[in-house]
């Protein structure tokens, strides 16, 4: 692996605002004209992003954000029926789970993941059967690509990405599965790559605080009478 600098790294929690509001755009774009509400799906994530709005806008939002509407739809697809929702949904996802989306910077690391992964697999190739190598190659060729700058678009190997698919490379080849799916998130999904990952992002304004203080040694005491 290269080492993670802070040029990989990037800039601190104003991308991650930035990142964030394109696809709240996005996502307003494709809702159109709908009512706030908590009556439906598309009303309350209408809600959930006037509020994300409102706190980016004064500072006050930390990155990973806690669980929200934006996680529930996601994981339920009920608005994946509206055209430019699914994606834009995605992206402002990874965004507020601290995961962020992937930027021409993180191209080199990702081919690295890749060269690192091959390597692995090729130390071990006389024991790898025909197809695992196939899904092998097929990596390789998309980390070439990305030398390249060209971005590897997805084939029908993608859905053979993954260690279950693979068992000689997911048994013999260390944490295989743990970091073809790192790849995979990557390449398929414009997950920033695991190894270039920022840590929790404190807001540049105070708001609410990660974790409730202590309570107090019951200040009260006394104040009421029966």
């Amino acid at each position: 692996m290269i080492e993670i600098t802070p040029a990989i790294l990037g800039p601190g929690i104003e991308e991650e605002y930035a990142d964030a509001m394109a696809a709240i755009r996005d996502l307003r774009t494709a809702l159109g004209e709908r009512r706030l509400t908590n009556d439906t799906p598309d009303g309350r994530l209408l809600l959930e992003i006037a509020w994300l709005e409102q706190e980016i806008g004064r500072g006050r939002l930390p990155i990973p954000v806690g669980a929200n509407t934006v996680f529930y739809l996601v994981g339920s697809g009920e608005l994946n029926h509206i055209p430019g929702v699914q994606e834009s949904l995605g992206r402002l996802y990874v965004v507020l789970k601290g995961i962020g989306l992937i930027k021409p910077r993180h191209i080199p690391v990702l081919v690295s993941m890749i060269d690192a992964l091959y390597a692995d697999a090729h130390a071990i190739w006389v024991e790898v059967p025909a197809g695992e190598q196939e899904v092998m190659e097929d990596l390789r060729a998309r980390g070439d690509a990305l030398r390249r700058e060209h971005w590897p678009s997805a084939d029908p190997l993608a859905r053979r990405y993954n260690g279950l698919a693979n068992p000689v490379l997911n048994e013999r080849v260390a944490n295989f599965s743990n970091r073809i799916a790192g790849i995979r998130a990557a390449l398929f999904r414009d997950w920033r790559p695991s190894a270039a990952k920022k840590p929790p992002l404190d807001p540049p304004k105070p708001g609410l605080p990660r974790e409730a203080p202590p309570e107090p040694d019951r200040p009260w005491k006394g104040w009421f009478r029966p």
